[in-house]
C-alpha cells in the first residue's frame, strides 16, 4: 500500500469502494499523500457535488446515495467540463447497464441540473447528451454500444411499426409509417429539410410506406405532420407546386386568407377540403385539394408567381469581343424607340422603353438594364452584330504627269442608266486616250441611247491585276512607282498605304501648315502687330471601303490637293493656293486597280538667267540678264488598289509581298512586263 501511495500524484483519480452494500465513489487527490492516512484525508469528490466525507483517523463514511435498486432513488447530475468517458462510467454504475464505447467517442460534458432527478430520467439525459455530441446508443444483446450517430443508422437499432406512445427520447430508432392517401415520394421531399443530416428517410411506393431513421423525439414531430397531411376527401389529390419568384410561406398565407373568405361567403365545406403547406427549403407549396380546385389554384399561383422589380437584378454586363461598345450601344438603344406591329395591329416598341444601355469604353462592354424578356432579345441581336469584321488594305499612288507625256492608260469604261429625257436611256463613257469608246451596249441600239460625256479632261478606269500604261504592263502600283520615279515628266506626289476596317473611314494627310496674315495694325504706342491664321497645304485622302459578299469593294473617295501657287503682291505673308478636289464612289473587285484622272493644272513659272558678276552691274547689268516664262500643264492621276483581308493568312501574305518589293527596291531591281508578256 505504501508503494502505491508514493506513486499517487495530485489530480489522480482514486476509486474508493465500500464493503457495505457495495457503495463506491470516485475522487481526485488534492495534495501529494505522505502515507495512507494522508491519502484518505486528502480525497474529495469534485465530480459529484454531494460527496462522501471520510475521516483520516477513523475511516468512517457518511451514506451518500440510496441503494440503486430502489425506485425512489434521486441523484444530482451537475457536471462541469467532465470527460465524457467518466460520465458514461457514472451512468453505467448508476443504472447497472453495460456499455461498449467506440474509440472515436470523446469530448467534455457540461450539465446544469439544480434539482435531483430519478435514475430513469438521468438515462434520458444521458441519451440527450450523446445526441448533442453526435453519438447514439445501439442495443446489442446485454450490452449497449456507444457509436457516432452516422454509424448508428446502419446498426441493429430498434424498429417500430406502430405509433407507440412513449415519452420523448433522443434515442435513434427506425419508424415505419404507413400512408393511407398521400404519396410517399412527395412526403419524403417534404420531410427532407426536417431531419438531421445524419438521419435517413426512404419512400417505398409499392406499399405506400415511409422508412424514417432518426431520434424518436423528431420522429414524433414528423408523425404529427403526417396526421395533418395524410387525410382523405372526395377526389382529393396531393400536388407539389414549385415557385420561381414568390416566397412559399407568404404565398400560402395569402392563399389561406383567400379560401377562408371564400368559405365564409359560401357557407360550405369547400374550404375545409383545401390545405396548403409551405416548404421553405425548396420554395414549394404542398397542396391538397380536389382535381377541379387544384386546377384553379395552380392558375391563381401562376398569376401571383411573377417577378417584381426587386426580385432579381435587372442589370447585366455583356463583354464584346469585336464590336465597339459605344457604337453598338447607340444602335441598340434606338430599338426601344422603334415600333413593331403585333398580330392585333397594335404598334409596340421592339423592346421596352424602360431599357437602358450604357457603353463602358474601358472594358468594351455593354451595361444593360432590362427585364429578362427584353435582355434575351438584345442578347440575340448583340451576338449577330459582335462578329469579326473584314479589313481592307489600300495601296494608292498620287502623281502629276505632263500633258506632253505619252501616258496612254489602257482602261476605258462605259455606264448607262435611266433618265427623264424622253423615253431614251443615257450613256456616259470615257477613256485615258482622250476618246469616248462606247462600243456595243448589250441589248441596245444607237437609236435607243442618248450619248453624253463628262467634262473635258476627266477620266476614269478600272484595271485588272495588271496595269496597262503605254502598252507596258505593270504588276501593281509598286512597280509603276519604280518605273516612273526618275522620269522628269512624272511627279509622284504621294504613295500612301493604309489598312482600315470594313465601313470605317481611313484618312491620310501629308502637308504643312502655312501662316496667313489676317490682320495688321498699330497700337496706341505706335507698335505694329500682326494676326495670323494657319491653313493646311498638302494632300488629304479619305477612303471609306464597303465589302460585299463576292469580295467586291465599294470605295467612297475624297481627294484634296492644295499647293502654293504664288505670293501675293502685297507681301510674302499672303500666299495664294491652288486646290484640286475629287469626291466620288467606285466599285472595284478585290486586288484590281481603279484610276482617276483628268484634273488639269496649268502653271506658269518665271526663270531668270544671267552672267555671274556682269549681271549685277548697275544700269548695264540687264544686258547680261534674260527672263524666261515657262507654261506647264499637268494631269493629276490617282491609282487605288484595295486588298480584302478576311483572315490572318491574307494579311501575312500581303506582308510577305510588300517585304519582297522593298527588298527589290533596295537592290534597284525593277521588273517591267511588256504587252503580251507571259501570255
Amino acid at each position: 500500500m505504501s508503494a502505491i501511495v508514493k506513486k499517487l500524484q495530485p489530480g489522480d483519480k482514486v476509486k474508493v469502494s465500500f464493503l457495505r452494500k457495495n457503495w463506491y465513489a470516485v475522487f481526485s487527490l488534492d495534495k501529494q499523500p505522505a502515507n495512507e492516512d494522508d491519502a484518505i484525508g486528502y480525497i474529495f469528490a469534485p465530480l459529484l457535488h454531494s460527496f462522501t466525507e471520510l475521516s483520516a483517523k477513523t475511516g468512517k463514511s457518511k451514506k451518500l446515495f440510496k441503494e440503486k435498486n430502489e425506485s425512489e432513488q434521486l441523484v444530482s447530475i451537475d457536471f462541469n467540463n467532465v470527460d465524457i468517458g467518466v460520465f458514461i462510467k457514472f451512468i453505467s454504475e448508476l443504472t447497472g447497464k453495460n456499455f461498449v464505447i467506440d474509440k472515436r467517442v470523446n469530448g467534455a460534458v457540461n450539465i446544469i441540473s439544480p434539482s435531483k432527478i430519478s435514475v430513469e430520467e438521468a438515462y434520458k439525459v444521458f441519451e440527450s447528451v450523446l445526441e448533442v455530441h453526435g453519438y447514439s446508443t445501439v442495443k446489442s444483446g446485454k450490452v449497449i454500444k456507444i457509436v457516432p450517430s452516422p454509424d448508428a443508422r446502419s446498426k441493429n437499432i430498434e424498429t417500430m411499426v406502430k405509433k407507440e406512445a412513449r415519452s420523448l427520447e433522443d434515442k435513434v430508432v427506425t419508424q415505419l409509417v404507413h400512408l393511407r392517401y398521400a404519396d410517399p415520394g412527395e412526403i419524403k421531399k417534404l420531410f427532407a429539410p426536417l431531419i438531421s443530416k445524419s438521419s435517413l428517410i426512404l419512400a417505398y411506393s409499392p406499399t405506400n410506406m415511409l422508412v424514417i431513421t432518426d431520434t424518436y423525439s423528431n420522429i414524433t414531430r414528423l408523425l404529427k405532420i403526417v396526421d395533418v397531411i395524410d387525410v382523405t376527401g372526395t377526389g382529393l389529390e396531393l400536388s407539389v407546386i414549385p415557385l420561381e419568384f414568390a416566397g412559399a410561406e407568404k404565398l400560402v398565407k395569402l392563399l389561406s386568407t383567400v379560401f377562408q373568405t371564400r368559405l365564409k361567403s359560401k357557407r360550405g365545406d369547400l374550404g375545409k377540403s383545401v390545405k396548403f403547406v409551405a416548404d421553405e427549403r425548396t420554395n414549394r407549396i404542398v397542396l391538397l385539394a380536389s382535381e377541379d380546385e387544384t386546377v384553379k389554384i395552380k392558375k391563381l399561383i401562376d398569376l401571383l408567381d411573377k417577378e417584381t422589380p426587386r426580385s432579381e437584378s435587372k442589370i447585366r454586363v455583356y463583354y464584346l469581343e469585336n464590336a465597339s461598345a459605344e457604337d453598338l450601344a447607340e444602335v441598340l438603344q434606338s430599338l426601344s424607340a422603334k415600333e413593331k406591329t403585333t398580330s392585333k395591329g397594335i404598334k409596340r416598341p421592339v423592346v421596352s422603353e424602360q431599357v437602358m444601355i450604357t457603353a463602358d469604353k474601358a472594358t468594351n462592354s455593354l451595361i444593360i438594364m432590362a427585364d429578362k424578356d427584353d435582355y434575351n432579345i438584345l442578347e440575340k441581336t448583340i451576338k449577330k452584330l459582335d462578329i469579326p469584321r473584314s479589313m481592307v488594305y489600300i495601296e494608292s499612288l498620287i502623281m502629276e504627269v505632263n500633258v506632253t507625256k505619252d501616258f496612254d492608260i489602257g482602261a476605258e469604261w462605259v455606264a448607262m442608266g435611266e433618265t427623264d429625257i424622253g423615253s431614251k436611256k443615257s450613256a456616259f463613257g470615257g477613256g485615258f486616250g482622250g476618246k469616248n469608246n462606247y462600243g456595243d451596249i448589250h441589248g441596245m441600239t444607237p437609236a435607243d441611247v442618248r450619248v453624253g460625256t463628262f467634262p473635258a479632261g476627266f477620266s476614269l478606269g478600272i484595271f485588272s491585276e495588271l496595269l496597262d500604261i503605254g502598252g507596258i504592263k505593270f504588276p501593281g502600283i509598286s512597280a509603276l512607282i519604280q518605273a516612273y520615279k526618275k522620269d522628269k515628266d512624272v511627279h509622284i506626289l504621294s504613295t500612301p498605304q493604309i489598312l482600315t476596317t470594313d465601313n470605317e473611314e481611313a484618312v491620310i494627310t501629308v502637308g504643312k501648315n502655312i501662316p496667313y496674315l489676317t490682320k495688321s495694325g498699330t497700337t496706341t504706342t505706335t507698335e505694329t502687330y500682326n494676326s495670323y491664321e494657319y491653313k493646311d497645304v498638302g494632300i488629304t485622302l479619305k477612303i471609306t471601303p464597303q465589302i460585299s459578299k463576292d469580295r467586291m469593294v465599294s470605295l467612297k473617295i475624297f481627294q484634296e490637293i492644295t499647293k502654293l501657287d504664288e505670293l501675293s503682291k502685297t507681301g510674302a505673308t499672303n500666299p495664294s493656293t491652288l486646290k484640286r478636289t475629287i469626291e466620288t464612289t467606285v466599285i472595284v473587285k478585290d486586288k484590281n486597280t481603279v484610276v482617276i484622272g483628268g484634273l488639269i493644272d496649268d502653271s506658269f513659272s518665271n526663270t531668270e538667267y544671267m552672267i555671274p558678276c556682269l549681271g549685277d552691274i548697275p544700269l548695264v547689268g540687264w544686258l547680261f540678264r534674260s527672263l524666261s516664262e515657262t507654261r506647264e500643264k499637268t494631269n493629276l492621276f490617282i491609282f487605288l488598289t484595295p486588298h480584302v483581308i478576311e483572315d490572318p493568312y491574307e494579311i501575312k501574305k500581303i506582308f510577305k509581298e510588300k517585304k519582297e518589293q522593298i527588298d527589290k527596291m533596295e537592290a534597284s531591281e525593277i521588273k517591267m512586263y511588256k504587252k503580251g508578256a507571259g501570255e
